[in-house]
């Protein structure tokens, strides 16, 4: 392990672990991926997200414990119930049905854990509305495997044709809402001081990656990876002058392409930074201060109102442009 993982790792284990008062993790750090795709209705789409949720199953489904019955919308065992067998079920949902896949690891049914995936797709409507996968694997998962995360994500990229997405760093939350909400002011302190942790509300941001770029569509932002679809590699002038751009502003960028987009790597690994000690991740801020001219700038607040600080209104569109000052 580099002395810079080291670190990073050190600090994590000081301050990014938190559980509840029965000792049940319910807050969790992890190598987290979150990609936005259209026509969630469709047939073709559905099985797309069953493959991805398969192809997790296959790496991680020994570590999972939970899974979501998809008409109960309650937690039950992973592996004996109709939750863990999306390709039975979902595949024949009608296109005005929506559908919600969750599976996580965390030995509490309502806990968190880096073992996690996720899907949400909503019904056939006259606009476009945006559905979205995620994916969860602890810190070191891929440190001693064949295969890696940028791979891993880019996988995901082929079946799925995102919109738009990132993996780095994030925090898992609890996917239940009434635990979930107690810890929000922790994900929001977490945020400030490590600028590269990514503050991730797919629900909510997939209705602002629509309207949030002066009432149109756009990014969220950037992290380690960030995907882009063609239609946002078109607006920035081509595939040939973003590799031209990214290399002119650093050659640790990395772009790697795929039917659909693009998914833009910065550097060989992920940076979390720290603002306590002024050190932001470097190639993160020049990677946002480059696309924003694609990135959403308006956003309803992250979190839930409640005691303590939060990503109100205000917090919430600052953290959305934290690195344009750097």
């Amino acid at each position: 392990m580099s002395e810079e993982t080291n670190e990073m790792m050190q600090m994590l284990d000081e301050h990014l672990t938190v559980k509840d008062d029965e000792g049940r993790p319910v807050l969790q750090v992890a190598l987290l991926a979150t990609l936005y795709f259209e026509d969630a209705y469709k047939r073709e789409v559905r099985e797309a997200v069953v493959s991805c949720c398969e192809d997790y199953f296959r790496r991680c489904g020994h570590r999972l414990r939970w899974a979501l019955h998809p008409e109960r919308r309650l937690m039950e065992p992973y592996g004996k119930g109709k939750g863990s067998f999306p390709r039975a079920w979902l595949l024949g949902f009608d296109e005005d049905e929506s559908f919600s896949l969750i599976y996580h690891g965390a030995e509490y049914d309502r806990g968190a854990n880096a073992f996690f995936a996720s899907a949400l797709g909503l019904p056939r409507r006259p606009f476009v509305q945006l559905g979205f996968f995620r994916m969860a694997f602890p810190l070191l998962w891929f440190a001693d495997s064949s295969e890696s995360f940028p791979e891993v994500m880019l996988e995901v990229c082929r079946k799925l044709k995102p919109v738009s997405g990132y993996g780095g760093i994030g925090a898992v939350e609890s996917a239940d809402s009434s635990v979930s909400n107690l810890y929000e002011p922790v994900v929001y302190q977490w945020a400030q001081r490590f600028p590269g942790l990514e503050a991730d509300y797919p629900t909510s941001h997939s209705t602002w990656l629509q309207e949030g770029r002066c009432g149109g569509e756009g990014i969220k932002g950037v992290n380690w990876l960030t995907v882009l679809a063609d239609r946002w590699v078109q607006e920035m002038g081509g595939l040939d002058k973003i590799e031209a751009d990214l290399d002119a502003l650093d050659p640790r960028f990395v772009v790697h392409r795929f039917d659909g987009g693009i998914m833009i790597q910065a550097g060989p690994r992920p940076q979390l930074g720290d603002a306590e000690r002024n050190i932001w991740p470097e190639l993160y801020v020049k990677l946002s201060k480059y696309l924003k001219p694609i990135r959403i700038t308006k956003h309803r607040p992250f979190q839930y109102a409640g005691p303590g600080l939060r990503f109100d209104l205000e917090r919430s569109q600052a953290w959305l442009r934290r690195f344009d000052d750097r």
